[in-house]
């Protein structure tokens, strides 16, 4: 005998299908969809046992699939130190610096500048290595974050105070921190320090990269760059020469 309470649960559940029976697809109505089909398979079983002589149960109409959900996996990250260029910006770490390296990480970004001036300028493993030894005597080892006086972070407000791997002051420094801003750059970056030296190199500097070229040995090119780029009152030249010591082995 037909149930006419699960005859009721059947036209609750239909409606509750939506018309035509489709459905979302949601899971939902994938469990209302095998409701029906046993509440049915009930009810015809037990007309079958009657012997009411009930037609057979008819196929209910098939539940579209659910969507697939896209995939959460995410791209691996590029290179830490890909030597690639990207806008005019090279790649490299574009993390600020907030306490000073160690002689790991100095060579590591020894390494990383001496790549890059290598391939931007055509200069030989020597003559990078001269660029390289006064950037490490003037950051006191490869610190792109280091104020003048040695405290690591974001630049100062003093002009006159020097900053980043060169050691920028004045109206260079200024330069620097306009090239950051304009770039969107963390001035305490290894990112942002090598990508300003390009563009002295490029232009105002580019003499220091006409003298370095003439240069054989790494301790020729470190006193070329020291006298054409860096140009500092007291040179310190014995320390700059140890420096270099550092970087041909980086």
């Amino acid at each position: 005998m037909i149930d006419a309470a699960e005859l009721k649960r059947l036209d609750q559940l239909i409606h509750q299908l939506g018309p035509g029976g489709s459905g979302t697809g949601s899971a939902s109505d994938e469990n209302i969809a095998r409701e029906i089909e046993q509440i049915l398979a009930d009810l015809f079983s037990d007309s079958g046992a009657s012997g009411s002589g009930m037609p057979s149960m008819p196929s209910l109409p098939s539940m579209p699939s659910m969507p697939s959900r896209p995939s959460t996996t995410r791209a691996a990250p590029a290179s830490y130190r890909s030597t690639s260029t990207t806008g005019g910006v090279p790649a490299g770490d574009g993390s600020g610096q907030s306490s000073s390296a160690s002689t790991p990480e100095a060579k590591k970004t020894a390494q990383y500048f001496m790549t890059n001036l290598q391939r931007d300028f055509g200069l030989t493993r020597n003559q990078a290595a001269g660029v390289v030894a006064n950037l490490w005597h003037e950051s006191g080892g490869m610190n792109p974050g280091i104020n003048q006086g040695g405290a690591i972070g974001a630049p100062n407000s003093n002009m006159q105070s020097g900053y980043g791997i060169a050691q920028w002051t004045g109206s260079r420094k200024q330069d620097y921190l306009d090239y950051c801003s304009a770039n969107h750059l963390d001035p305490s970056s290894e990112q942002a320090n090598y990508g300003f030296l390009k563009h002295e190199l490029q232009t105002t500097q580019a003499g220091a990269i006409d003298a370095i070229k003439s240069t054989q040995s790494a301790q020729d090119a470190t006193v070329v760059f020291c006298n054409t780029f860096e140009r500092p009152g007291d040179p310190q030249m014995s320390s700059r020469l140890a420096d270099l010591q550092y970087v041909l082995t980086a």
